[in-house]
């Protein structure tokens, strides 16, 4: 089962798209670490490397 990471009160929100650090699309989702990154790319990631944390 893929992890879903809870975000609501570590990410941020850009004001205009940058691009995902994983998948080069657009993304407003800025990840606890400073990151552009989609929700679900993030998720993807995580569950490839069997939950670990960064």
């Amino acid at each position: 089962m893929p992890a879903i990471l809870d975000w609501r009160h570590t990410a941020d929100v850009a004001d205009t798209p940058r691009r995902c650090v994983l998948c080069g699309k657009p993304a407003l989702v800025i990840s606890p670490r400073g990151k552009p990154v989609h929700k679900t790319c993030a998720e993807a990631w995580h569950a490839r490397r069997g939950g670990e944390a960064r």
